[in-house]
């Protein structure tokens, strides 16, 4: 069993990052997509991301069509008062989302979360394979 994040477009931004930090704002706009780590064991996978200033009640996992997706929202805070106003902001505020594509040897309805200081763990368990005995095939 594999289980391979997929493709997202914040990966592709993150090239931008150093290059061309002024226009970074701009990718950010619509969703970000957390950082994570995929541990494989030998009964499950652990999928372990980072979600910091999200509350429990604002993050979805779902499974649909071989997918797992985690999204995750923080509410957008405005700094700007009549006698202080923002000068740097690094700090995420929106949409977060990331999708595994996952095999066909896991039971979705086994799939369970945990979330604790900002860190999610999604774990996926693997389906115990059967052992399939060699034999020989009759030709008729």
């Amino acid at each position: 069993m594999s289980l391979i994040p997929r493709d997202s477009w914040s990966d592709f931004y993150r090239v931008f990052d150093h290059a061309f930090p002024s226009i970074r704002t701009r990718f950010d706009a619509e969703a970000f997509s957390p950082r994570v780590d995929v541990i494989e064991k030998e009964t499950a996978f652990e999928i372990i991301a980072d979600l910091p200033g999200v509350a429990k009640d604002d993050v979805i996992i779902t499974y649909k069509n071989g997918a797992l997706t985690i999204e995750a929202s923080t509410s957008k805070t405005e700094e700007n008062t009549d006698q202080n106003k923002v000068i740097h902001k690094e700090r995420y505020e929106g949409k977060m989302v990331r999708s595994f594509s996952l095999s066909e040897n896991v039971n979705p309805k086994d799939i369970y979360a945990e979330f604790e200081d900002g860190v999610l763990v999604v774990v996926v368990p693997k389906l115990e394979t059967q052992q399939v005995e060699d034999h020989r095939i009759t030709i008729s």
